[in-house]
């Protein structure tokens, strides 16, 4: 007898069906709520058409407070967005000398952890952090919000490491509302608006934290990218050579941007940041995680950049600026060669 298929496109497949992975790591906007604490907005897509045949498509969410929640080339999807921890986001940690940086001081502009407790699949209900604007203009997104913590005081469940967020965060406001001392801008720039108009397959990732909290010693942030679980192999682009190479899968650090691709080849997804911009402290990383209870059971195919500032305090401002590439293998090292050419 054949199987009937489920009664709406936003219900769930059982957890046993190999199609459950890909309703939850798939973002769709329809099953995403447009809610924000007492505000609604509609998600948001800009999109620019490559090569005049290949649509490059980037959304916006909603319910992630604004982060990255889908980039499709054509109809193939790059980002895994099952939950606030995952899709292609910013994320902070501030800490004092002698001690270390702590998921239970981690700003996460897509929000917390605890709001996918409860949460039917695919996860994508109300977040904790704080949108104000979503919207866009040409070729270009630009957002405002502020960030949750993604461990809560409320979340009594430690945290990465053992960490508890009563340890780390005072008993006040803004914490107290599961919320961070910090206000983050966000654009994201699509063709023709961003610096290099003629690299279609590019989108500009730019964002501004400022501090309304204590002085911190050390400050870092990272642009993170959950990507699908097909994007298996790891490569790092050299300047030098102009091409990729393979780099282990489980984890890698480079000061070189990094790519991930689908074993083909056909799908790649890199980060390029101006030599002068990374400088000497910023540097790429890449991670792979197999299915685990911290990530759902769902494992992890990562790509980012962090940026350590130094101190921040109260009134302190910081910039980040990336460039993402999108395309098959060779086009995606051509295109980090090109941007390297404009931007050394």
């Amino acid at each position: 007898m054949a199987a009937t298929a489920a009664s709406s496109s936003c219900e769930a497949p059982s957890r046993s069906s190999s199609a459950y992975n890909d309703f939850v790591l798939t973002y769709k906007s329809e099953c995403a709520t447009k809610k924000n604490y007492d505000r609604t907005f509609q998600d948001v897509t800009a999109s620019a058409l490559v090569d005049k045949r290949n649509k490059l498509a980037v959304t916006t969410s909603t319910a992630l407070a604004g982060a990255i929640a889908s980039v499709k080339v054509n109809n193939k999807e790059f980002i895994s967005s099952g939950g606030h921890g995952a899709a292609f986001q910013y994320a902070f940690h501030a800490w004092q000398r002698g001690k270390a940086s702590t998921e239970c001081y981690n700003p996460t502009q897509a929000g917390t952890r605890m709001d996918d407790v409860g949460q039917p699949p695919p996860y994508h209900g109300p977040s904790t952090s704080a949108l104000y604007t979503m919207a866009r203009s040409g070729s270009t997104i630009r957002t405002a919000g502020r960030p949750a913590m993604f461990v809560t005081l409320a979340d009594t469940k430690p945290g990465w490491g053992d960490c508890r967020s009563a340890d780390h965060q005072a008993k006040r406001v803004p914490f107290t509302m599961g919320l961070s001392p910090y206000w983050l801008q966000t654009s994201i720039e699509l063709a023709p608006d961003h610096d290099a108009p003629k690299l279609e397959n590019v989108f500009r990732a730019a964002a501004t934290i400022t501090s309304d909290d204590e002085r911190h010693d050390h400050f870092d942030g990272v642009l993170v990218a959950y990507l699908q679980p097909d994007f298996t192999k790891v490569f790092a682009y050299s300047p030098a050579t102009g091409r990729l190479s393979p780099k282990p899968v489980d984890s890698h650090t480079s000061k070189d941007p990094m790519v991930r691709c689908t074993d083909d080849g056909d799908y790649c997804l890199g980060m390029y940041v101006k030599p002068d911009v990374l400088g000497d402290k910023a540097y790429y990383y890449t991670m792979t995680r197999p299915p685990m209870d911290y990530n759902g059971h769902f494992g992890e195919n990562t790509i980012q950049v962090t940026s350590p500032s130094g101190a921040m305090a109260k009134g302190d401002k910081v910039t980040y600026e990336t460039y993402v590439v999108v395309g098959d293998k060779s086009r995606v090292a051509d295109t980090m060669t090109q941007l390297h050419r404009a931007f050394r």
